[in-house]
Formats: structure tokens, C-alpha cells, sequence
């Protein structure tokens, strides 16, 4: 009935925006369509589907029965779906058999039932549909208004969400639709389908989950711009769902969130540098707008440090109570997503992702960007000077000519591994002499090298990645609390013309820290005499 791939996006409708976007959906007269909706998700008590990401609905569509399989697609704006009439309202899985997503579901369900697990309503949907389609230049989208609820046993949730779907053209031009509904209404990006929400509604935990980072996944033989944006999924999905997490999940997860989206940005920025010279960048104001938000949520992150863990370390230790220093308590992380400028950033860079899909192959090597557009960034936002323990300053690699073949990729994946192992081993034989600033300049070393190797790993050997990000895991954690260290630092000193009680503090830090500095030598010179990974 229908294509098996649709490209859509959808946006929380804030209460305050709810009759302006009524009455904008209504001006579309000639081709509006209003439709009440009520559908039943079906799976296993023990979430088989939904584990394996895949939602199977029946709804109800006036007079007619829909079955509908989905899955999620290869980027934040595809999804699978396959579409079928039923004449009754019942389910039949038979009706998806000999799709890709469909053969799966019966393999889900014919396990399921050998282990006497059968297939049930887990949560439903009630819902008032207003859709309008809208030509707009390079694409023909539909927007739907769904307002309804999310019901499972006694536990509902508020639907009030626009979706933008590509019916033909551009998904940039979409996009550029979407971000014009964005700034009039204040919309609110959410990552999250129906399916996501009534799965954890029906598991007694309505809030948004943790996202954490995960190995991309694309097929060994690919060239440097079909790796590239498998890590670009994987990096804007840990972005996006724990940008809706801040802005809609539990408060007590708030930290967790903040710390999650942090690492998700900053694997994003690693990810830059990781494929600089073989593929197209993003504009530099965009990278910008990346480190300032980065910036933001590091301040937040900054309080967050003292309140769990140096301030608790100390009362352990029977410190003198004193006042938190000045200003720690940070800006509203919650606030700062929701800020148009930060949703700004959000859609701006799902649609430098969906440009790169429409790229011809011949434009894939793109324009190289000033290199210190794409260094990167400490916690305070600034630019990492790629300077060495002697202060020289690392000469950037040549750009390439054109796009890299496959064999042209892996090699130069093995090249930058290896030159940026180089500098972390010169830095371990300095180690002793490092002052904060080259030190924290290490750890952000450590950390790109991390994610360098978890970048290209469907490339590389397996048994070489997994003995090199062993001690590259052990000796970022060493460098993490470290970096802690020197924040809390910073923060009591501020104290000490107020309060001489902070020096109890400063002397605890200053044991600490060289405790910390002891244990982080030998565990960097296990990582400076491994091997970087080879290609296979």
C-alpha cells in the first residue's frame, strides 16, 4: 500500500503555540483533512519487538483497518514502514512477509511462541488528526497536528506533536519548511515516535531514557563518506535523545542527561576531525553554535561536579562546612534546549546531515575549513591549541584532492591513528612536567583517539581494537577525574579571601590531584607502548 521508506520529523507543539498552529493548519482549506485516530500497538510482555526496534500497530482509520510495520531507517529522518488495508480488525504479521523488516517480525514472533510468549495490546493511541499538504520550493510536504493521549493500563500521556512528512523532493527543502513552522511557534524538536513514548509508557517509565554513545555500525568495504554519516547518525541520535530528555524526562536524571549530551557533542566534534580532508565539513558557524552550546552545558556540568562528588568527598574526610563557591550553581541546561537558538542548531544540523545525502559523489571531498574551525574545544569553549610538550604546533595533514577510495580510506585511517598515537606518547614522556593546561590539552587527546578508533572500527581489526581502547578506556577515566580535580580547585580558591576554611579543601585537592597524577603515569605508558589499530 505504501512506500517502505518515509522521511519525516517531528516537533513537541508547546501549550502557549497550540492555537496558532490550529489556525495555521487550518488555512490550508483545499487539502485538509481531519481524521480521528485510534490504534493498538502490538508485542510481546517482554518487549521482543521493541527491543529488536520495531513497532507493529493496528488503527483505525474512520471505516478502515491499517496495519503498519516500522523500524527505524538509516538516519534521524528515515524510517521504514510498510502499509497494508485489513479487512477486519484484527492483526496478521503475514501481511509484511517478504520485507526485510517483515521476515524479521515473523522470525520475533515463531521464537516467541516456542517459548510459549504470544503477542499482545501493549499500549494504545487516541488521536485527533488535522493534515494539510504544502508545496514549498524543492519539496511537497504534509504536516500533521496530532493532539490525543497515549494510554496503557491506567497510565496516560499528552500527544501534542506536528510531524513533517516528505511526500515528494527535498528533504533540505522539508527542513527548511519545518525550521520556518520552528521559529514561528517555538516548536520543540523530539526525536521520539508514538511507539518510543506508549513502549516506555507501558513499562511504568514514561520519561525519556539515557542515550549513550554507541560503535557505529556500517559495512566494511565503505568509503570514507558512507562511514562518515554512520557517525554522524550515531553521534546526532545521542545528541538529540538526550536533548529531549533534559527538556521532558526526569528531573533526577538530570545530570545524566547533561553528562550524555556533552559526550554526544563532543564525539561529534571528534568525529570532524576524524574525517578532515575526505569529506565535506560544515559551515564554520555551525561548529561554532556546537561549541557554544558545549560551553553552556559545561558550566552546568561544572556545579554538578562539586554537588556529587568533591563536596561529598570532603564531608567524608570531616572538612569544615563552608559556602558553595560563588555562582556554582549554573545555568538551566532544560532552558538552554529549549532556547531557540539551541533548537536552531538541532534542525540545522539534521539538515546539513540529510544535504550530505543528496550530495552528487563527484562534491564529496568538499571545501576544506580553516583548521581552527575544527579543533577541539575544552570545557570553557575555546579553541584546543594543538601545541606539543615543547610548544610546537602540530602541522595539519594535506587536503585530499578528491574524494578517498575505499583502500585510500583505510590507509589514511591508519596514518592518522598512528600520528595522533605519536603525540600522546610524547606527551607521556613529559608527563611529570605538565602543568593543568597541557594536561587537560592530554586528556582531550585521549579522548579523540577514543573515539577515532570506535569511529572506524568496522574497518580495522578487531582483535587490535579491542587490546588498544582497553588502556585508552582505563587511562581517559584517570584523565576525567583528574580534569574534575582541577575545576574544584579553581572553584574553592575563589573562596578563600571569604571563607580561610576553604584551604581544609585545597590542601585535601592538592593531595588528591597528586594522587591521581601517580596512577595516571604508568597507565599512559601502557597506552603510549600500544599498537594503534591496523586496517583489516
Amino acid at each position: 500500500m505504501s512506500s517502505p521508506k518515509e522521511i519525516e520529523l517531528k516537533f513537541l507543539v508547546p501549550a502557549a503555540a497550540r492555537a496558532a498552529v490550529a489556525a495555521e493548519m487550518a488555512r490550508g482549506s483545499a487539502t485538509l483533512e481531519r481524521r480521528t485516530l485510534a490504534a493498538s500497538y502490538l508485542d510481546t510482555r517482554d518487549r521482543r519487538l521493541a527491543r529488536a526496534g520495531i513497532a507493529w500497530r493496528l488503527r483505525r482509520e474512520g471505516r478502515r483497518w491499517i496495519q503498519a510495520l516500522k523500524a527505524g531507517g538509516a538516519n534521524a529522518l528515515e524510517r521504514f514502514e510498510h502499509e497494508v488495508i485489513r479487512p477486519v480488525g484484527t492483526h496478521d504479521p503475514l501481511e509484511h512477509a517478504g520485507t526485510k523488516v517483515g521476515d524479521r517480525l515473523l522470525v520475533l514472533l515463531e521464537r516467541a511462541r516456542a517459548d510459549g510468549v504470544e503477542v499482545e495490546v501493549r499500549f494504545r493511541t487516541e488521536v485527533r488528526r488535522t493534515a494539510r499538504r504544502v508545496r514549498t520550493r524543492g519539496a511537497v510536504v504534509e504536516i500533521a497536528f496530532d493532539e490525543g493521549r497515549l494510554l496503557s493500563g491506567d497510565a496516560r500521556l499528552r500527544i501534542r506533536e506536528v510531524e513533517f512528512e516528505l511526500v515528494s523532493g527535498s528533504a533540505v527543502a522539508m527542513l527548511a519548511l519545518a525550521d520556518r513552522w520552528r521559529k514561528r511557534f517555538g516548536l520543540i524538536h523530539d526525536p521520539r515516535s508514538k511507539a518510543d513514548r506508549g513502549d516506555r509508557l507501558a513499562q511504568g517509565e514514561p520519561h525519556p531514557p539515557l542515550r549513550k554513545a554507541a560503535q557505529p555500525d556500517y559495512r566494511q568495504d565503505a568509503d570514507a563518506l558512507g562511514a562518515f554519516g554512520a557517525v554522524l547518525d550515531e553521534c546526532l541520535a545521542q545528541i538529540n535523545r538526550n536533548a529531549i530528555g533534559l527538556i521532558e524526562g526526569d528531573p533526577a536524571l538530570r545530570v545524566d542527561h547533561v553528562h550524555q549530551l556533552r559526550v554526544g557533542i563532543r564525539r561529534l566534534r571528534s568525529a570532524l576531525r576524524s574525517f578532515d580532508g575526505w569529506v565535506p565539513m560544515p559551515p564554520a558557524a555551525l561548529v561554532d553554535e556546537l561549541r557554544a552550546l558545549f560551553a553552556e552545558l559545561g558550566r552546568s556540568r561544572d556545579s554538578d561536579v562539586l554537588d556529587t562528588g568533591v563536596v561529598a568527598e570532603l564531608a567524608k574526610v570531616g572538612a569544615p562546612p563552608l559556602a558553595m563557591p560563588a555562582g556554582a550553581a549554573g545555568p538551566d541546561p532544560a532552558e538552554a534546549l529549549r532556547s531557540q537558538r539551541t533548537q536552531a542548531l538541532l534542525l540545522a544540523l539534521i539538515a546539513w546531515r540529510a544535504g550530505l545525502a543528496e550530495l552528487p559523489p563527484a562534491a564529496a571531498a568538499g571545501a576544506r575549513p580553516d583548521e581552527a574551525t575544527l579543533q577541539e574545544g575544552g570545557d570553557d569553549g575555546e579553541a584546543e591549541a594543538e601545541a606539543g610538550s615543547e610548544g610546537e604546533a602540530e602541522a595539519p595533514e594535506a587536503a585530499a584532492e578528491g574524494p578517498p577510495d575505499v583502500q585510500q580510506f583505510r590507509r589514511g585511517v591508519e596514518r592518522r591513528l598512528r600520528r595522533w598515537h605519536r603525540r600522546i606518547a610524547a606527551d607521556w614522556k613529559a608527563f611529570d612536567t605538565l602543568e593543568e593546561e597541557a594536561l587537560h590539552a592530554l586528556r582531550k587527546r585521549i579522548k579523540r583517539q577514543r573515539y577515532a578508533v570506535e569511529f572506524f572500527a568496522p574497518v580495522l581489526r578487531r582483535r587490535s581494537v579491542e587490546q588498544y581502547l582497553k588502556p585508552l578506556a582505563d587511562v581517559q577515566e584517570r584523565m576525567g577525574e583528574l580534569n574534575d580535580l582541577f575545576v574544584a580547585r579553581s572553584r574553592y580558591q575563589e573562596l578563600l579571601a571569604a571563607d580561610p576554611a576553604a584551604w581544609f579543601a585545597l590542601g585535601w585537592l592538592a593531595a588528591r590531584i597528586a594522587e591521581l597524577r601517580a596512577l595516571a603515569r604508568p597507565e599512559l605508558g601502557r597506552l603510549a607502548k600500544a599498537s594503534p589499530p591496523v586496517a583489516r
